[in-house]
């Protein structure tokens, strides 16, 4: 008897079809939503990151600020003016700094840090301070002893427009400050160098913190020499926070973080001499600061993910920071938060 081969109907084929079609989508979906969560968990982690380099470097700042003895805002002519910092709480569109004009995310704070030095400053004796043209020889030894280390740190292309700072007895409020001109250079060989480095006597970028105009060249001794930086800190309206450094040219902005959402600084003052912090000012005038010794930063910085997320709203705890209005926050992302202080150190003495 001859068997008879029979394949499948139609019927079987399309049931057949259907299920491996179900089942297919199902594997679809599943990879779809584990792309999805790994892009999200991606983009979480880079937010983490972000907020953590963007604290540390704020943080790698402030830590040097009150080497100089300069006040962060000042009195002593009778009108109170921000002097070796600034803050600018919860700026709106724009923001104006010591160095020029920025455009700054709604609702962020604008930290300008200009009282620092990133080279350790430097030793000379009054008559290395010469005049016509006004400049300053910087010895690196002296009787074949060396007493400025930092030669090798220095990039003297790139002094032109820092702050010069003319140090003679700080806790006298001896100082003068100056722009660096161009032409600083370099010559003879280790351990017998020479730095010459050029300023500028009139009025300049730097000019406003000096306690009763321009004094440069000083009439006081001078014993030491440092380079001072300026640095503001804020968040641009692409969410980027940005480092705005004193140059030649005024100041030039270098980006430091993304994805910042905001940023928010209160100020510490020692309101009794004791060194400790009295009170944190989150949105300080130069009156309410000069009368008082800043001694800690506090920065609180934002991060949110590039990309919202279906179904989810930002706790409203994230955003409990001193004078920081959520209208405009889009709580649609996922946000971080890091908040850290520092304390603002003198090491001269």
């Amino acid at each position: 008897m001859r068997k008879t081969s029979r394949g499948f109907t139609l019927i079987e084929m399309m049931v057949a079809i259907a299920v491996f079609g179900i089942f297919m989508i199902g594997i679809l979906n599943l990879l779809d939503t584990s792309t999805k969560v790994s892009v999200l968990e991606t983009s979480l982690a880079d937010t983490q990151e972000n907020v953590r380099f963007a604290a540390y470097h704020m943080m790698r700042t402030a830590r040097m600020m009150g080497s100089s003895m300069i006040p962060f805002a000042d009195d002593s002519t009778g009108t109170a003016v921000w002097a070796a910092g600034e803050l600018a709480s919860n700026a709106s569109g724009t923001a104006t700094t010591p160095f020029g004009t920025v455009s700054v995310l709604n609702g962020s704070d604008v930290l300008t840090l200009r009282g620092f030095f990133e080279l350790a400053p430097f030793f000379v004796d009054r008559t290395d301070i010469l005049t016509g043209p006004d400049r300053v020889l910087i010895r690196e030894s002296d009787a074949g002893r060396v007493i400025n280390q930092g030669f090798d740190l220095v990039q003297e292309n790139g002094l032109e427009g820092r702050g010069f700072f003319m140090m003679g007895n700080l806790d006298q409020s001896e100082y003068a400050i100056g722009q660096i001109d161009s032409g600083s250079a370099i010559s003879g060989t280790a351990p017998d160098r020479t730095l010459s480095i050029p300023f500028i006597t009139g009025t300049s970028q730097w000019t406003d913190l000096n306690r009763s105009g321009v004094s440069v060249p000083p009439t006081f001794g001078t014993y030491r020499i440092g380079v001072f930086e300026s640095y503001t800190y804020y968040v641009d309206q692409d969410r980027v926070l940005q480092r705005l450094r004193a140059d030649s040219t005024g100041a030039t902005s270098q980006p430091v973080a993304i994805n910042i959402g905001s940023l928010q600084v209160s100020l510490g003052v020692d309101t009794n001499n004791d060194s400790q912090v009295d009170a944190w000012m989150s949105a300080p005038t130069a009156a309410n600061i000069a009368g008082n010794r800043v001694i800690g930063i506090q920065v609180t910085i934002l991060g949110r993910t590039d990309r919202t997320v279906p179904a989810w709203l930002e706790p409203a705890t994230t955003f409990q920071v001193a004078d920081l209005d959520i209208t405009d926050v889009n709580r649609a992302a996922k946000w971080r938060r890091i908040e850290v202080e520092a304390a603002l150190r003198n090491y001269l003495f």
